[in-house]
């Protein structure tokens, strides 16, 4: 049990690193928290900002973070695939949850991409191309994040363990691998949970509005 407590808190340390409440504060004397969306992520990064550079170097440093999570829990005594998936999961967790800035940090997706790198490396490219296909749909950022994160898992689950294991880092089983991507990927979706509710109900209330009497709809 200590050795998973301390892969887990070795993951969240890292994970809880604020590197774009850093570099946005760094870069514009701003906090990040309190402008754009509040989110401390990548694209909040770039809005606050507007510097391509900074958002390119908080996406790579935050997919850095998961990756530096798995590969410093492998140097620990005990370092099979449940002990670097602890930490793994406790890195999404920091990174979304960060002790540093009273618990409001980033969405977890560029450092759920690092980890998921380390594991099974095809899943990324995978789900940036479920990303693409529902942002070509709804044309919002985060509604289609979320969507990919929901398809993603399904996609695992129709997946045959026997074939999964064979793109998994040192042959992972399949059904390990699962239950730990779709924990990764539960963490992510808490985090969506509030732009897509305010997406819902931007897109009802201009349904509404187009459908109002001189609203340019029908009366």
């Amino acid at each position: 049990m200590f050795s998973f407590v301390l892969a887990g808190l070795l993951g969240y340390f890292l994970g809880s690193l604020p590197t774009a409440f850093l570099l946005v504060r760094w870069k514009s004397r701003i906090d990040i928290r309190s402008a754009g969306s509040g989110n401390v992520g990548t694209l909040n990064s770039y809005q606050v900002t507007g510097s391509f550079l900074v958002g390119a170097a908080v996406l790579a440093l935050d997919a850095a973070k998961g990756i530096a999570a798995v590969s410093v829990s492998g140097l620990l005594p005990d370092h099979d695939f449940a002990h670097q998936a602890c930490a793994g999961v406790c890195s999404i967790l920091g990174h979304n949850f960060p002790v540093w800035l009273r618990f409001r940090g980033g969405r977890g997706l560029a450092t759920a991409a690092g980890v998921f790198s380390m594991f099974c490396w095809p899943l990324v490219p995978v789900w940036c191309l479920l990303w693409g296909g529902a942002y070509l749909v709804l044309r919002e950022v985060n509604p289609a994040n979320a969507v990919a994160l929901l398809i993603l898992p399904l996609l695992l689950a129709v997946t045959p363990g026997s074939f999964l294991s064979g793109y998994t880092a040192g042959g992972i089983r399949g059904e390990d691998f699962i239950m730990f991507a779709s924990a990764s990927i539960l963490l992510v979706l808490i985090k969506h949970l509030g732009p897509v509710r305010a997406y819902i109900r931007e897109r009802r209330e201009a349904r509404f509005r187009r459908h109002e009497p001189g609203g340019g709809g029908e009366s």
